[in-house]
């Protein structure tokens, strides 16, 4: 696997998105006590910068990046992604900073949804760089339905570990809100497990020189691999929030390593498919 630096990135960041987006649902909705989930929105972008570092180490050389930049001009996938990052990032932050000084009440009732758009802009943003005609194990929708199912499945339950380890000063609404993050991840994973069937069937019958799961002679193992810690993960946390334990840290910590590790194996296996179109020419 050459690609390690972008597996980290590519899940990391759509994982900080989705806890993002599951975090501002839940202040939405829930009203929850303030200074447990302004430290939850911090945790994103901790999340968020270590996936960033890891695609700078990618890049070989932090300056780099500035060479990236140039290619906006002209509409490069590339340079289009380093904008996405840069939007989401900084449109949450800015909520985050003004959550934490509690700056303008009303402004930021209004950036908070911006900003949770925002980011399913960055994935889509990721997702245009690896849709090309060269690549047609890539060159699919299911690229950019498994980048936003990472950030479906793998976000709330990210948000669930910081809610669930403040859980001392949630009460109620925080036993509400994990059961309702639990839900909504049990109904993404269903989803997400359903288009990675068909993806590998797709997948199958793709008209190349070569087959995608012998690209590689483990692929196969690690996709079913992946199947079944994303299926463990989900439903070990859903069944525990179904009992209402939301003090129970070590369940949803658990959970979310068993599901992080099951994203990490099926972008492995994303990148380990690549096959070039001219390559059997």
């Amino acid at each position: 696997m050459s690609q390690l630096s972008l597996v980290f990135f590519t899940v990391l960041a759509q994982s900080a998105v989705g806890m993002f987006i599951a975090l501002g649902l839940v202040e939405m909705l829930f009203k929850p006590n303030e200074k447990s989930m302004t430290r939850s929105f911090i945790a994103v972008f901790v999340l968020l910068g270590i996936g960033a570092i890891a695609s700078v180490t990618h890049l070989g050389h932090p300056l780099r990046m500035f060479n990236v930049m140039f290619g906006l001009a002209h509409g490069s996938a590339l340079s289009l992604e380093i904008v996405g990052l840069s939007l989401f990032g900084g449109a949450g932050a800015a909520y985050t900073g003004m959550r934490m000084f509690n700056l303008m009440p009303a402004a930021r009732k209004l950036l908070l949804p911006v900003a949770m758009v925002l980011g399913v802009v960055f994935i889509m943003a990721i997702a245009n760089v690896y849709t090309l005609a060269t690549v047609p194990t890539w060159n699919t929708p299911f690229t950019s339905f498994q980048f936003l199912m990472t950030a479906a499945v793998l976000g709330p339950i990210a948000a669930a570990v910081m809610l669930r380890a403040q859980s001392t000063g949630m009460g109620e609404l925080g036993e509400k809100a994990d059961r309702t993050l639990a839900v909504s991840a049990a109904g993404f994973g269903l989803v997400a497990l359903m288009g990675y069937a068909a993806y590998l069937v797709w997948l199958g019958q793709l008209d190349v020189h070569v087959n995608p799961f012998e690209v590689v002679d483990y692929s196969f193992r690690l996709a079913m691999m992946r199947v079944g810690l994303l299926l463990a993960g989900v439903l070990f946390w859903l069944v525990s929030a179904m009992k209402g334990a939301c003090n129970a840290k070590h369940v949803v910590i658990a959970s979310f390593v068993l599901v992080l590790v099951s994203e990490f194996m099926g972008r492995a296996f994303f990148y380990d498919v690549y096959i070039s179109a001219s390559a059997g020419m």
